[in-house]
C-alpha cells in the first residue's frame, strides 16, 4: 500500500476557460467571456489516496460590456489575461487503470485587463476552487487526465440594477467572481511499480459493512451507477414538484437559463433562514447517503454531495447560483448525512424477520431515507444476511429532557414547553477516532412554540492520542466537523464549522470523570440574524459571514450521567453579504442534572447569548443580549 506514496507527477493540459460577470452597476454589465486555457501541474503523493498539487493556469479572454437593461453593447470588447496559481489537496477514488479524484484548493488569480485609458493594471486576489476529475493510465507511468474546476475569487462588491422574480424586483450585492475551467492533458509519474499493480484491500464476503474496525478495513462494494442514479432522483423529484405542482417561477428552466446561470456566476440568494440553513443541509444529506449507502466512504460521498449541489444550483433553477447553498448543502449534508447513516445502520437488523424486521426497516428509512431506498432497490430490505462487523459503537447513549423554558429580554413568547434530545455515539477515548464520525455528539431542541429550535452535531474527523492510554489523565488532539442551527427567541445563528483542539479526560474515581474540550473554530459562511426587517438589498433579516473563534467546555460525569456541563465560546465574523460589516458573538451555557434512579433524573440549565454588530461607516450598536433558563425531567437510555 505504500508503493503509491512519495511519488511525483508532472503534467501539461489544455482546454477551455469559462468566465462570468465581473462587475454590475446601473450603467454597465461587464463579463469575462470564454477562452482557451493551458497550463502545467506538479504533484506529490503523500499516501495512497491523498496528494498535494501545484497548478499554473493561463487563459487569454476578452471583456464584454453591455447595458444592464437592454443588453446592447456599451463598448468594443477588450482583452484580459487570467492567470491562476493554486495549491490543491486531491483525494483519489478507485483503483486500477481508471481512477477518479476530488479536491479543494486555494491560491491567487490575477486579472490583467488591457483597456487603454480605462484600466491596464493587474489585480491579484484570493481564489478558492473545487475540482473533480479522472485519470486513465495508458502505461506504467503515462496517463490521460480530464479535470474540471470551479473557482471563486474575491472581488469588489457590485450592485445590480434590477433582478426580478416571484417576490418582485430587487438589487443584490456580491463579493465573488466565479469561473470554470475544463481541461484535458497528459501526466507522468516517477518511480515505483505500475499504478494498477498495487494490492487491493480484502473484501468481506456477504457483508455490506461500512463501519470497518480499526484493524479490519474491508473494501466497500462501491456501486457508482446506483449512487449517481439516486442523486439524479433527488435532483428530479424536488424540481418536478416545484415546476408542476407548486409552479414556482424559479423552476421554469431551459438550456438558456442554464447558460445565463453560468454567465452570471455565483452570488447570494434571498431565501429565508430555515430554507438555507436547515432545508439545504437536509437535501445535501440525501445526496451524501445516496453514495454512502452504495459503498462509498465519507470523503467520496462528500464528492457526490458537492456534485449534486452544484448541479442543482447551475441547472435546476433559473435564478443566480448561490455560494451559500453550495456551502450549506455540501458541508451540512456531509455532517448530517454521516450521522444519519450510522444511526440507520444501528437501527436496522439484517438477521431479523417478520414484524420486527418491518419496524426496523421502517425506522431505518425514516432516519436514513436514501439508505432505505438503496436497500429496497437492491433487495437487502427483505433478505437475511450478516450485520456489519461494527454495527454498534463501543458506547451509545440517549438522554431525553422534558420541561419548561423561559426566555428573558422581552421575548414575544417567553414561556413554553421544551423537549431536548442528546445522543452520544462512540467514545474517542476507546480509540474510535480513526475514521470520520467514529465518535459524534448530536443534540436537538423542539419547543411548543416554533418547532425545532436547535440542532447541534459534532463529529471527530481524525484524532491522535497524546500519551499513554492507561494513564488516569488522557489527551486527544482532534479535528472536528460540526453543524449548528439555532432559530429561537434567544438566538438566530447557523453555520458549518471545522475545528481543531484538545479533548481531555480526568479519571478522579472509577465512577467519577471530568472531560474538557478546548478548540479553535472556523466557519466558511455563517448565517447571523442582525435585523428584524428585510434588508432591501439582500431580502433577508440575516447576514452571511465567514469567521472563526475559540471555545472551552467542561463536563462532570458520574457513571453514565452528565452531572454538570459548562461551556463558553466567542467568535468573530466579517460580513460577506448583508447589512452589517462585522459581528462579535459570545455564547455561554450551564446545566446540571441530579440522578434519582438509574434512568430518571431532574435538572436545570441556563444559557446566554450576546451579539455586537458593526455597520458600514463605523456605526456600532449596543450589544444585543438574550438569556434563557429551563427546568426539566431527564430520562437516560
Amino acid at each position: 500500500m505504500a508503493q503509491d506514496a512519495g511519488r511525483w507527477e508532472v503534467g501539461v493540459f489544455g482546454g477551455g476557460y469559462f468566465g462570468s460577470r465581473i462587475f454590475l452597476d446601473p450603467r454597465a454589465d461587464i463579463r469575462i467571456g470564454s477562452a482557451p486555457a493551458f497550463g502545467l501541474r506538479g504533484a506529490f503523493s503523500v499516501d495512497r489516496t491523498f496528494s498535494l498539487e501545484l497548478t499554473l493556469s493561463r487563459a487569454g479572454a476578452r471583456l464584454v460590456g453591455v447595458d444592464p437593461a437592454t443588453g446592447a453593447s456599451r463598448a468594443p470588447s477588450a482583452p484580459v489575461d487570467v492567470n491562476t496559481y493554486e495549491v490543491n489537496g486531491l483525494y483519489g477514488l478507485g483503483r486500477g487503470r481508471a481512477r477518479g479524484y476530488m479536491g479543494l484548493g486555494v491560491g491567487a488569480m490575477t486579472l490583467h485587463p488591457f483597456v487603454p485609458g480605462v484600466e491596464t493594471r493587474p489585480d491579484t486576489r484570493f481564489v478558492l476552487n473545487v475540482a473533480l476529475g479522472g485519470k486513465l493510465y495508458l502505461s506504467e507511468r503515462v496517463a490521460l487526465r480530464v479535470d474540471g474546476r470551479y473557482r471563486f475569487r474575491s472581488a469588489s462588491p457590485g450592485t445590480a440594477t434590477v433582478v426580478c422574480g416571484s417576490q418582485g424586483c430587487y438589487g443584490f450585492t456580491t463579493d465573488l467572481y466565479s469561473s470554470a475551467e475544463v481541461t484535458g492533458g497528459l501526466s507522468y509519474r516517477f518511480g515505483g511499480a505500475r499504478i494498477w499493480d498495487l494490492p487491493a484491500a480484502p473484501r468481506t464476503p456477504g457483508s455490506t459493512a461500512v463501519l470497518a474496525a480499526p484493524t479490519k478495513r474491508p473494501e466497500p462494494l462501491e456501486n457508482f451507477f446506483a449512487a449517481a442514479g439516486e442523486v439524479a432522483l433527488v435532483e428530479f423529484l424536488p424540481w418536478a414538484y416545484d415546476r408542476y405542482v407548486g409552479k414556482y417561477d424559479f423552476a421554469y428552466i431551459s438550456v438558456q437559463t442554464v447558460k445565463e446561470n453560468f454567465r452570471n456566476g455565483f452570488g447570494y440568494d434571498r431565501d429565508d433562514f430555515n430554507t438555507n440553513q436547515a432545508a439545504h443541509p437536509f437535501h445535501g444529506s440525501l445526496y451524501f447517503n445516496a453514495a454512502r449507502s452504495n459503498g462509498y466512504g465519507y470523503w467520496e460521498s462528500g464528492a457526490f454531495t458537492l456534485a449534486g449541489s452544484f448541479l442543482w444550483e447551475c441547472c435546476m433553477e433559473n435564478t443566480q447560483p448561490s455560494i451559500n447553498d453550495i456551502v450549506n448543502t455540501t458541508f451540512g449534508g456531509m455532517a448530517r448525512g454521516e450521522m444519519a447513516h450510522r444511526l440507520g445502520v444501528m437501527v436496522r437488523d439484517n438477521r431479523a424477520s417478520g414484524f420486527t424486521r418491518f419496524w426496523r426497516e421502517l425506522s431505518g428509512a425514516i432516519v436514513d431515507p436514501m439508505g432505505g431506498l438503496t436497500r429496497l432497490v437492491s433487495g437487502e430490505m427483505f433478505h437475511p444476511f450478516p450485520n456489519p462487523d461494527e454495527r454498534f459503537p463501543s458506547r451509545f447513549s440517549v438522554v431525553a429532557d422534558l420541561g419548561y423554558r423561559h426566555v428573558g429580554g422581552g421575548a414575544p413568547d417567553p414561556n413554553g414547553g421544551i423537549v431536548s434530545l442528546s445522543v452520544l455515539y462512540g467514545d474517542a477515548f476507546a480509540g474510535e477516532i480513526r475514521k470520520p464520525f467514529d465518535t459524534f455528539w448530536l443534540e436537538a431542541d423542539v419547543g411548543t412554540t416554533g418547532g425545532v429550535s436547535r440542532v447541534e452535531g459534532r463529529g471527530v474527523l481524525k484524532g491522535w492520542e497524546l500519551g499513554d492510554p492507561k494513564e488516569r489523565v488522557r489527551h486527544i488532539l482532534g479535528v472536528f466537523q460540526e453543524y449548528e442551527y439555532f432559530n429561537n427567541e434567544s438566538q438566530v445563528f447557523a453555520a458549518q464549522i471545522f475545528s481543531v483542539g484538545l479533548l481531555s479526560r480526568y479519571s478522579l474515581k472509577p465512577d467519577l470523570k471530568i472531560s474538557t474540550d478546548v478548540t479553535a473554530i472556523v466557519f466558511p459562511l455563517a448565517g447571523i440574524r442582525t435585523t428584524d426587517f428585510l434588508n432591501p438589498e439582500t431580502g433577508r433579516t440575516y447576514d452571511y459571514a465567514p469567521g472563526g473563534g475559540f471555545r472551552v467546555a467542561a463536563r462532570l460525569y458520574r457513571r453514565e450521567w452528565e452531572i454538570v456541563r459548562l461551556g463558553y465560546g466567542v467568535a468573530y465574523a466579517r460580513t460577506a453579504n448583508g447589512s452589517s460589516s462585522s459581528n462579535t458573538l459570545q455564547f455561554f451555557r450551564a446545566s446540571g442534572r441530579l440522578p434519582i434512579t438509574r434512568s430518571l433524573g431532574v435538572g436545570a440549565g441556563y444559557s446566554w447569548y450576546s451579539r455586537r454588530t458593526t455597520y458600514p461607516g463605523g456605526f456600532q450598536e449596543a450589544p444585543q443580549t438574550q438569556s434563557e433558563w429551563r427546568a426539566f425531567v431527564s430520562w437516560s437510555l
